[in-house]
């Protein structure tokens, strides 16, 4: 049978805060706080068979380095459960998911899925979880998504040197039309003394700035459930828990 939530009821270690009936989009918002580690909930329940789940992450950059831009793409290159190089590949190649992406905002991280499969939604689960909580955060992951240094004529170890990078190539191209630079030079003339002002994709002149270390006390300083905003949305057959 199906479980109605209340206000106060205690699920699988949350404690419900709010139940909101919206019958305008035919859906029931559920709020729940996880008690041991202050993370927040929010469950749509519908009977939409897409079932979908993000976990967004409160990010606040203090320069233009780009580094909630890296950790995000670092992040799906392996965790702890699951070492392999491509994390993100190689569950596209694996799931019959209706979305998957990742993506950073100027203060807020997001890893969001969605899946019709009940098996498939919950394989994503445990590995977008792992990837996001335990990342494996190597070293050569920092190179490989941040930036380095390579030969520009290939094997010539006498030729000049180039910074390379995926977020590096990435936002040379977002930053190279004249209106990414206006929208920029906006938000720092109008957000002067806030985290606003930075962009944090990264700036190309500001990425190569980017430390291992700074990118990985980036992480223990903002990827922690206490910092997390849960999100599910969907049918009440998944399994019947709404607890991650």
């Amino acid at each position: 049978m199906e479980k109605e939530f209340r206000i106060g009821d205690k699920v699988n270690g949350y404690l419900v805060k709010r139940v909101v009936n919206l019958p305008e989009i035919k859906n029931i918002l559920i709020e729940l706080v996880h008690q041991k580690s202050g993370a927040r909930h929010i469950h749509l329940k519908n009977e939409d068979t897409n079932n979908v789940f993000g976990v967004a992450l409160k990010t606040i950059p203090e320069d233009s380095t780009g580094v909630a831009h890296i950790l995000e793409h670092a992040a799906l290159s392996g965790s702890k459960k699951y070492p392999v190089r491509d994390l993100f590949t190689a569950m596209i190649k694996r799931s019959v998911n209706t979305y998957m992406n990742a993506f950073t905002s100027s203060d807020w991280t997001m890893y969001p899925f969605g899946s019709q499969n009940e098996i498939d939604y919950y394989n994503l689960l445990g590995v977008y979880l792992d990837a996001v909580f335990y990342p494996n955060l190597s070293e050569f992951d920092f190179m490989q998504e941040g930036h380095r240094l390579e030969f520009k004529e290939g094997d010539n170890v006498d030729g000049p040197l180039e910074i390379k990078g995926i977020v590096y190539n990435e936002m040379k191209g977002a930053m190279s039309s004249p209106s990414s630079v206006a929208s920029q030079k906006n938000l720092e003339a109008l957000f002067p003394t806030t985290t606003y002002r930075f962009n944090s994709g990264g700036e190309p002149v500001d990425i190569p700035n980017l430390t291992y270390d700074e990118f990985k006390m980036f992480h223990q300083r903002f990827y922690h459930p206490s910092n997390s905003y849960f999100y599910t949305y969907g049918s009440p057959p998944m399994s019947g828990n709404i607890a991650v």
